[in-house]
């Protein structure tokens, strides 16, 4: 296993500084002795995800458009933390109401995962929640760049849909297997 070796920071700018979007530049040293000109790094407080699901054991999820990839995507709620947000859990309640109307009881919220999104050039953490037994108690939030569906989907059809590339994005798809597996949809076999 490689050792942690920590590369020397020897300068920092800022290049794009947004509400959205925060990238700075580092001139680095690396262990070696060579130097990196320009390292860049996206900043960000990082992000939550909630796997939803209902009493009656259905997976509550989103189709909507993402203009980055340009595509209409299929996942669990999710999304950036606020600054005012020190813990993660406040971010994932909002997260799951904002989006689907949706709410579970404090003691129905359990942590799943923590993961890392792309560390060879972001600081973007994100913490993963399982709301079990989550019920319609509010109104989704109005956000023209946010036009969301709801869908209730079945343990087989969330598999079907991942299986299929529908529901495709990458850290959702281990949340969805982690969820899958602590409510006992999955079993693992070890040797």
């Amino acid at each position: 296993m490689a050792q942690e070796r920590p590369w020397e920071v020897l300068a920092t700018r800022q290049v794009l500084d947004t509400p959205y979007l925060k990238i700075r530049s580092e001139h680095l040293s690396l262990p070696d002795g060579s130097v990196l000109s320009d390292y860049y790094i996206i900043e960000n407080r990082g992000w939550v995800g909630v796997v939803p699901i209902t009493e009656d054991g259905r997976f509550l999820i989103n189709r909507q458009y993402k203009h980055g990839i340009g595509l209409e995507v299929v996942e669990f709620p999710a999304g950036g933390i606020d600054e005012h947000e020190a813990d993660p859990l406040l971010a994932a309640n909002r997260e799951l109401m904002e989006e689907t109307g949706y709410s579970a009881e404090p003691t129905k919220i359990e942590f799943l995962a923590h993961m890392l999104a792309n560390p060879t050039s972001a600081e973007t953490r994100i913490w993963w929640y399982l709301a079990r037994d989550v019920r319609k108690t509010g109104e989704k939030k109005i956000d023209p760049a946010e036009v969301i569906d709801n869908m209730l989907v079945t343990p087989a059809e969330l598999l079907q849909l991942i299986h299929s590339g529908e529901f495709s994005v990458q850290g959702q798809i281990a949340a969805a297997y982690m969820a899958l597996e602590k409510l006992g949809y999955l079993k693992a076999h070890l040797s």
